[in-house]
């Protein structure tokens, strides 16, 4: 997975890293409308997974600028059980963002006691889908490959 480190929300990020749960801002100012040009992946990845009854809530906010006035563009609320390194939340930006900086926001549930981290990040490819049954996709020199897990 390439991954450009200025579109990262959460990098292995646990509560006591983080404890107000909000990401720096992320930009795509590349975009006029980023939630308009086509599925731009994102990928919320979960180390520690989630129990049953225990839940995570994310809300995607964006702004004109850094300093911007924010509203928000999207939220999800995540409830296990979630396996260990479960993606949750969106597989694309919500077309609601129309703003091109963003940044993300982590809610804890009430019954939270997994232990573990969180990554997010607006990401090349989506990560989510599968390519072939029992295959991951390779890139080598810029030409997909696909490679055999079983």
């Amino acid at each position: 997975m390439i991954i450009d480190s200025n579109l990262v929300f959460f990098d292995n990020v646990t509560k006591a890293d983080n404890a107000d749960g909000t990401s720096d801002w992320v930009p795509l100012t590349g975009f006029l409308n980023p939630g308009q040009v086509g599925p731009i992946p994102i990928h919320i990845c979960l180390s520690g997974g989630l129990e049953n009854g225990e839940s995570l809530t994310f809300t995607l906010k964006q702004a004109d600028s850094k300093d911007g006035s924010e509203e928000e563009a999207g939220s999800m609320t995540v409830k296990g059980p979630v396996r260990a390194g479960g993606t949750v939340a969106w597989r694309f930006i919500p077309r609601g963002v129309t703003k091109p900086w963003m940044k993300l926001e982590l809610t804890e549930g009430d019954n939270l006691t997994s232990t573990g981290s969180v990554f997010a990040a607006i990401v090349r490819e989506d990560l989510t889908g599968s390519y072939q049954d029992n295959t991951d996709l390779l890139i080598d020199k810029g030409k997909p490959q696909y490679q055999a897990t079983a």
